[in-house]
């Protein structure tokens, strides 16, 4: 440990020595500025739309009070002047809206009738008991997905909506009174139901009630459904992410700038560990991120340590990330470039499912859906924690254990072409000592990376017509399976580590086991929550999640002999073929193929 705050020490004392004069000042300013901005998001929430639209108000009108609209009371004559000049975009006349039909008049009359249907939905609450103010509640039955071969959608759909069945010897026609349609006959889930929704209206918490006594109902009230994009809490869940951002950066600029001057290479000459080397120059970014998450929250009166919960994932991603930048490349020209690529990539995958929380599950991908339901309080669950931040934690570990594997000066200082580094990565990676525990391993913390680029393909699919994104979906995530299980033993052969088809083939079970272990291990945290999307059936389900290992086995085996027997320059065709096996066989068990 002691290494290790050493390394920290003079990594905080380069730091200082980059930072002179006006420099040292612009960054105070930057972090103030982003600081304030995130202080008046919280307090004021859009304001990038405050006096909006204009709006004419005549003496008896209702009174106007969203930020968005700019109000001022004129009489009828004058109004309708102003409306005609342009000088207003609407004008409200008692209870009617006047507007023009110029772009932005129709817009602000959009917006005022979306607002006035709201202040309506509001006096009718205040107004009325809350069961007659909504009257309509509908209840959604959650049925398990049929197991059998032959249950078709129509049975399935008439045993849930069939009533109950008459007793034997009953003509249900004869001698029984017509039932009565008029009168309001009040079901057993009423009373809990109504309780909720007063729960509901004084905490002002998500528009859904779930019944206790039945925990596969709930009910949804149509009037409260469509939850707010929460955009003030995105800006401030991206305000956290500014920083971290900002930070990693320098980190990844240090590195370099060692690297390229040579200074690691006296470094690692010194009698500490490539672990220490590492963590000691990433402790003190690390720590700054942390601190900044700390400031942030304090200032905001949010939870300090679920926003760290939450923080610590995205902190060790993102660092993790930007630590294997500089080890990979070897000029400052790509590093830059990388590293802005990894930062729209890193930004895309945090922010954008963030603006969707309370709309989709899949939301729950990135850890910011977390920090917009801590600000809104809404409340989440461990399943929901480990879906958003344990795919991070694992590709920090992964990265961590590759980086300390690849910090020797041949591997930093060698040029070439990308694959060729992931390749060599990989293949330092593995003991070769333990080959079979090995790539074991390799397989089963590959999922992670297998996860998170299957869980984006998901998000864009959805946007899709269904029948190609089913294709698609399917036959991009069995491609990255098929590099994941095989590219460690394809590393091997390329080294003439192994040479055998025997060696080949138990690699490829050990590969298979390890990727089917970690299968069942993300089923656990991931199922649950996304399985409502449309297409995570298709991707999660238990006929592509639990197949039998003889699937992955052969998918695999193929991929690793058509590579053996034709070299690695044919290992993308034998990723195609092992694919279109692997795909085949997925088809079949869907039941698309009979």
């Amino acid at each position: 440990m002691s290494n290790i705050l050493t390394i920290a020490k003079r990594e905080i004392t380069r730091l200082k020595s980059r930072f002179k004069g006006g420099s040292r000042l612009a960054v105070i300013l930057i972090l103030a500025g982003a600081s304030v901005i995130s202080y008046l998001a919280f307090q004021q929430g859009s304001v990038l739309s405050n006096g909006l639209y204009r709006v004419g108000v005549s003496p008896d009108g209702p009174g106007i009070h969203d930020s968005r609209f700019s109000t001022v009371t004129v009489a009828r004559s004058l109004g309708y002047s102003m409306l005609n000049a342009k000088s207003l975009d609407v004008y409200i006349d008692r209870d009617q809206v006047v507007h023009t039909y110029n772009d932005k008049s129709l817009y602000a009359a959009g917006a005022l009738e979306l607002y006035l249907e709201k202040q309506e939905l509001a006096r009718i609450k205040d107004q009325y008991e809350i069961d007659r103010a909504f009257p309509l509640r509908i209840e959604v039955n959650y049925l398990p997905a049929p197991t059998g071969q032959g249950v078709s959608p129509l049975e399935l759909a008439d045993a849930l909506m069939g009533g109950p069945e008459e007793p034997a010897g009953v003509d249900p026609g004869a001698g029984q009174p017509a039932p009565d349609t008029t009168q309001f006959v009040p079901r057993e889930t009423d009373a809990a139901v109504i309780e909720q929704i007063r729960e509901l209206e004084s905490g002002g918490r998500r528009p859904r009630i779930e019944i206790e006594f039945a925990s596969d109902k709930e009910i949804i009230i149509p009037s409260l459904m469509n939850p707010p994009i929460p955009f003030a809490q995105v800006i401030i869940a991206f305000l956290y992410v500014l920083p971290v951002s900002f930070v990693s950066i320098f980190f990844t600029s240090s590195f370099m700038d060692e690297k390229i001057g040579r200074r690691i290479t006296v470094l690692m000459s010194a009698p500490v560990t490539p672990f220490e080397i590492i963590a000691g120059k990433m402790l003190p970014y690390a720590s700054f991120s942390l601190v900044s998450v700390v400031i942030i929250t304090l200032a905001l009166k949010g939870n300090l340590l679920l926003a760290l919960a939450i923080f610590i994932p995205v902190i060790l991603f993102i660092l993790a990330i930007y630590l294997m930048v500089p080890l990979v490349y070897r000029t400052f020209r790509d590093t830059t470039f990388i590293s802005m690529l990894a930062t729209t990539l890193i930004t895309s995958y945090l922010v954008f499912p963030a603006m969707f929380s309370g709309v989709n599950d899949l939301s729950y991908m990135s850890p910011l859906t977390l920090i917009v339901k801590m600000y809104r309080e809404e409340p989440f669950g461990l399943k929901e924690y480990l879906f958003s931040t344990a795919s991070m934690y694992l590709i920090f570990a992964l990265s961590m254990y590759i980086a300390t594997r690849i910090l020797n000066e041949e591997y930093l200082m060698g040029f070439r072409p990308l694959y060729r580094k992931a390749a060599d990565a990989i293949y330092l990676g593995i003991n070769r000592n333990h080959l079979y525990v090995s790539i074991t391993l390799l397989s089963l913390f590959l999922i992670p990376i297998v996860y998170m680029i299957q869980l984006v393909t998901l998000a864009i699919s959805l946007n899709l017509p269904l029948r190609y994104a089913v294709g698609g979906l399917l036959m991009v995530a069995v491609v990255i399976e098929e590099i994941a299980k095989s590219v460690g033993i394809v590393v091997l052969l390329e080294h003439r580590v192994i040479e055998t088809a025997k060696d080949v083939v138990i690699l490829s079970f050990l590969s298979a086991v390890g990727f089917l272990g970690g299968e069942k291990l993300l089923l656990l945290i991931s199922l649950s929550v996304v399985f409502e999307s449309a297409l995570s059936p298709a991707l999660f389900s238990s006929g592509l999640l639990l197949i039998p290992l003889i699937a992955h086995f052969v998918s695999t085996a193929t991929v690793c002999l058509l590579t053996k027997r034709f070299g690695v320059r044919a290992y993308p065709y034998a990723v195609l073929a092992g694919s279109i096996v692997h795909a085949l066989y997925n088809l079949y068990v869907l039941g698309a193929i009979p």
